[in-house]
């Protein structure tokens, strides 16, 4: 099934006797099969958008340590957001908060609506490092 297989073979005639020969398998692709990191934080859709507020840039001023804060997917989590922040930025979080947006309510032809529950992350990172979002 060469369809399926990602890594291309070839097979080298390696001479050990004259009257045998046996086939040593070698990797034509110097690459490896799983895709990077940043490759992977980037086609996952993990962190949606920076979420720049007032409140984010209060939180970031006051501590010792940047708290930068993103909109995330559903499916996150804080090990999938740590991956994403490292590929995408090349930082290495301290810690990850990840909070649930409520809904919006909206009136829509005599009835109430609400809207899609959001999720977003605080990211705290170490004194020196930044990210810069905007």
């Amino acid at each position: 099934m060469g369809i399926l297989n990602l890594r291309k073979k070839e097979a080298v005639a390696v001479k050990t006797s004259p009257k045998t020969k046996k086939l040593a398998v070698v990797d034509a692709s110097n690459k490896p099969a799983v895709l990077g990191v940043s490759e992977r934080a980037f086609n996952s859709g993990v962190i949606v958008r920076p979420r720049v507020t007032e409140k984010a840039t209060i939180l970031s001023e006051k501590g010792g340590r940047t708290v930068v804060v993103f909109e995330v997917s559903r499916e996150a989590n804080k090990r999938n957001i740590a991956e994403a922040i490292k590929g995408l930025y090349k930082v290495t979080p301290e810690k990850i908060a990840v909070l649930r947006v409520p809904p919006k309510r909206k009136f829509v032809r005599g009835h109430m609506t609400k809207g899609v529950t959001g999720y977003k992350a605080y990211v705290y990172l170490k004194k020196g490092e930044k990210i810069e979002t905007a």
